[in-house]
């Protein structure tokens, strides 16, 4: 994870498609603190990635974050 200079944290996720055919991904990625109180959320999606393929994605929080900061994915869509 990295800081802007916004004090926005960003964090890249890698999405690989396990599947068969071509999906769509919805990622919903919460920023935690030291003690895993979530201090924001965010949505990525992920349009048609094919068959077998992986993707870089980024998730940006919507505000600055300070102190130790944590991204985890909370959920997963593929649809």
């Amino acid at each position: 994870m990295t800081t802007g200079t916004d004090g926005k944290t960003l964090a890249q996720l890698t999405v690989t498609n396990h599947g068969q055919q071509s999906y769509r991904y919805l990622i919903q990625v919460n920023f935690t603190d030291e003690n895993g109180k979530v201090q924001d959320a965010t949505a990525v999606t992920v349009q048609d990635l094919a068959a077998g393929q992986s993707v870089q994605a980024s998730a940006r929080s919507n505000r600055a974050l300070s102190g130790t900061v944590k991204a985890e994915v909370a959920n997963a869509v593929r649809y």
